[in-house]
């Protein structure tokens, strides 16, 4: 326990950086008295892109604006009264300006270390393009030391949210778990600008997604340059994943044209066990397998410039894997009180699947007016299949270890899923001079047919089971508007209000068995946002949401899909969406101290729950709303980079959380914790030329219940690196070791239906990586992607 105390006590910070930058200043005359009702105006190459009247003490400010060259000019009744060029790399309060009579073009550059981490008034900003730490990598190793993020073997959460999206460029990533994974592995970590932390997402954002959103923000196309980058990386567990990449960005004129691909190929180990205390004798179950993966990604976009004020693009992303897995799982059937074993069963499974998905999408943003008015519009569409096919055959063997005769049994499934999804969005930005107003609205139609047959196999000729099998059929139909507006009262206080309406319209149609069932609500989404700079060194943000979490389309599906004799799992298509409501507090001391107190509600939760009986022994998976969840936690962070060779980020969270559930006695009646987390994130330069560098991530979390009614072991995991860039840093080598001390993904018990089961696993995610990547062309290319419209629908489509 020592090392994780003195982990947490290191706790010394590393800022750096500034994403969203801003030019203020004060007009005065030559006697320096205020010039109120001034026209001050913001142009990029003769193009003015923002304007406002300055206050009555002469003051203004323009905010939101990117790195670039800009030119300021003061006027009154047309007259110029002052100019200037502005190369704008960091905030900037230009202080009083004496407009007197129109001067030469003066030229300044602003320079100055950026922040690592900013706050805004309804985000977190990570700037990972000056992070040493995140340097060299991919996405997924830029989130794993981002503030208030977890990724614990390829598994990414959020600090004090009970579920996430992971977004790029505000387009939400529509894949499984395992194919999100592995996109964002293609992205190199030298393309991110910065990834914005947003635990409360206001009310521009689709209401989907249990809590919090993750937006990776790509760095923008420069002017007339290409640049690629190629890599390729193994991974050495017990057995081997290896993949290679690449991508490659152009610009010129008008034009920018972004292409990206990654192919992944290898085996991974499966180990799992489950014990389970039925009252007449206990089964102990142990598995060994493998786990293929075969998975091809691409991605490609155009965007072209039409007038300066009007751009227009498509984007198409393809994805094509064949997962699959083989397995020999042995159940032990034994006795209480002697042990003594009364028969076993051992059963040989094997999976395969063909996903593909592909989704295009066109998107427009023109600028109406020279005071920051503008219209987006987008139409998207996707379609995903999903055809799996599963089979097993088992044996059973009495307690002399004999082959019982006739006791063979074997079964084949196998199923379809097919989502077509069709999306139209508009967005419009209209500021005002007292309110920055955006509203829009949203279209999404999505049509799902889905099939399962179930074959017995015993006798060596598949004969279909009607009895399950299903064809299902939904649809599901989502009509959203939103407005929202944010407002400065001078320097300090900023507040944003937003208010969201969705209504949802679901239909499932079961042609196997004629059940017909249909789901129409209207829910209302308020966000609040305020934040307050007492001074440089002290600010404060305050937040609230209320968000909703449909029903993946697979989990409304009433068919019985089996994986053993024993185990099968079943969809519900009356499932309801739960419904959250969180409030956030947070604090940040001159940038490396934050603390963060936060507090969620969430009713009607769904997750699989397990019903277990002494009868026939079948565990049956259904997904159920069962429980109702309250959190309340606080988290403390720090940084420190001051010695120039070390750079460091620490966090330590503790929570409280109450569930309630809704089917006791299946389940526990109520399940009450106290949890925590403490996690050090280390990395250190070896050479002045920063060429050379290493690391480590350490976290532990103590034993502990969870919102779903089980009991959670403790966890330790710690990864460590090695970085070495050579050729002017074009070519970088990094050696990773992942999971060093070889924590269980997976260890926990609880009790279902009075009968207690305990469950570990470990998915060989103890591995070595080596990884090489060589970036070509210009190395100050920077990409640039758009906002899809039919995000989280395709999020569901796994």
């Amino acid at each position: 326990m020592k090392i994780y105390l003195t982990s947490f006590f290191l706790f010394i910070g590393m800022i750096i950086f500034s994403q969203e930058l801003s030019i203020s200043g004060k007009a005065v005359d030559s006697q320096n008295t205020p010039l109120d009702i001034a026209d001050v105006t913001l142009s990029i190459k003769d193009s003015i892109i923002r304007n406002e009247l300055t206050r009555e003490d002469g003051s203004f400010t323009f905010s939101d604006l990117p790195q670039g060259t800009y030119t300021l000019q003061i006027k009154q009744i047309g007259v110029v009264l002052y100019s200037q060029d502005i190369d704008l790399t960091n905030d900037l309060d230009l202080g009083n300006i004496k407009a007197i009579q129109e001067k030469e073009i003066q030229s300044v550059v602003v320079t100055g270390q950026k922040k690592l981490f900013e706050r805004k008034v309804d985000r977190l900003v990570f700037n990972v393009e000056n992070s040493i730490a995140a340097s060299g990598g991919d996405a997924v190793e830029a989130l794993k030391v981002t503030p208030g993020i977890i990724v614990d073997n390829d598994k990414i959460s959020m600090i004090g949210k009970s579920g996430m999206s992971v977004m790029v460029n505000d387009r939400l990533v529509q894949l499984s778990e395992d194919d999100l994974i592995n996109y964002l592995k293609s992205i190199p970590s030298d393309n991110i600008k910065s990834i914005e932390v947003i635990t409360a997402p206001p009310a521009q954002y689709e209401a989907e997604g249990n809590s919090g959103i993750v937006n990776i923000v790509l760095k923008k196309a420069k002017s007339n340059s290409w640049n690629g980058i190629l890599n390729t990386g193994y991974n050495q567990g017990v057995y081997g994943t290896g993949n290679v990449g690449g991508s490659f960005n152009y610009n010129k004129d008008k034009l920018t044209i972004s292409l990206s691909g990654n192919y992944s190929n290898g085996e991974k180990k499966l180990t799992d066990g489950s014990e389970t205390l039925y009252p007449s004798q206990k089964w102990d179950s142990k598995s060994n397998g493998k786990s293929y993966t075969n998975m091809l990604s691409a991605r490609g976009l155009i965007d072209y410039q039409i007038t300066k004020k009007w751009n227009m693009g498509i984007q198409y992303v393809a994805s094509y894997n064949k997962p699959g897995s083989s397995s020999i799982n042995r159940i032990t059937l034994s006795d209480y009180t002697t042990g003594a074993v009364d028969s076993t069963l051992i059963t040989k499974t094997h999976s395969n699947a063909e996903r593909r998905l592909n989704s295009v999408g066109w998107f427009s943003t023109i600028a109406l007016d020279t005071l920051g008015r503008a219209l987006d519009i987008k139409f998207d569409y996707f379609n995903y299949n999903n055809d799996r096919n599963n089979s097993f055959g088992t044996n059973t063997f009495n307690k002399g270890q004999e082959l019982i005769e006739n006791s063979y049994y074997s079964v084949a499934n196998s199923g379809g899923l097919n989502i077509n999804n069709y999306s139209a969005q508009i967005d419009m930005k209209h500021p005002l001079k007292f309110i920055n107003l955006s509203y829009g609205g949203k279209l999404t139609f999505t049509q799902t047919n889905g099939d399962t047959n179930y074959f017995d196999t015993t006798g060596g000729t598949p004969l279909i089971d009607l009895s399950k099998s299903n064809v299902f059929d939904y649809t599901e139909n989502i009509q959203a508007l939103y407005v929202s507006g944010n407002k400065k009262f001078g320097e300090k206080l900023e507040m944003q209000l937003g208010l969201r309406l969705e209504s949802t319209q679901t239909e499932g149609v079961s042609q196997t068995t004629g059940q017909n069932t249909k789901h129409n609500y209207l829910e209302i989404f308020p966000t609040f946002h305020m934040s307050y700079s007492a001074n440089d060194k002290n600010k404060y943000s305050l937040s609230y949401n209320k968000r909703i979490s449909r029903p993946d389309f697979n989990s409304v599906n009433p068919f019985r899909f089996y994986s053993g004799q024993y185990y099968y799992m079943e969809g519900n298509p009356f499932l309801k969406p739960a419904i959250s409501h969180n409030l956030e507090l947070s604090y940040m001391y001159k940038d490396y101290l934050q603390t963060g107190v936060f507090f969620s509600i969430e009713k009607d939760n769904f997750a699989q729950v397990t019903f277990l009986n002494d009868e026939d022994h079948i565990k049956e998976v259904k997904r159920l709303n069962y429980f109702d969840s309250y959190d309340i936690g606080i988290g403390q962070a720090y940084s420190y980079n001051k010695l120039g060779w070390w750079q460091n980020y620490n966090m330590l969270v503790v929570f409280y959380a109450y569930s309630r559930s809704q089917i006791y006695p299946v389940t526990p009646k109520s399940m009450d914790i106290f949890n925590g987390r403490i996690y050090t994130s280390n990395t250190f330069i070896l050479n002045k030329s920063k060429t050379l560098s290493l690391g480590f991530v350490l976290s532990y979390m103590p034993p502990a219940r969870s919102g779903d009614l089980v009991e959670n072991g403790s966890k330790t995991q710690m990864d460590a690196f090695f970085r070495m860039m050579f050729l002017d840093k074009k070519l970088q080598i990094s050696l990773h070791g992942n999971n060093l001390f070889k924590e269980y993904d997976f260890n926990n018990k609880g009790v279902r239906n009075g009968i207690e089961v305990a469950n570990k696993g470990f998915y060989d995610t103890r591995y070595f990586r080596i990884a090489l990547s060589y970036k070509f062309g210009n190395s100050n290319l920077k990409t640039k992607q758009t906002e899809e419209s039919n995000k989280d629908e395709r999020n569901r489509a796994n």
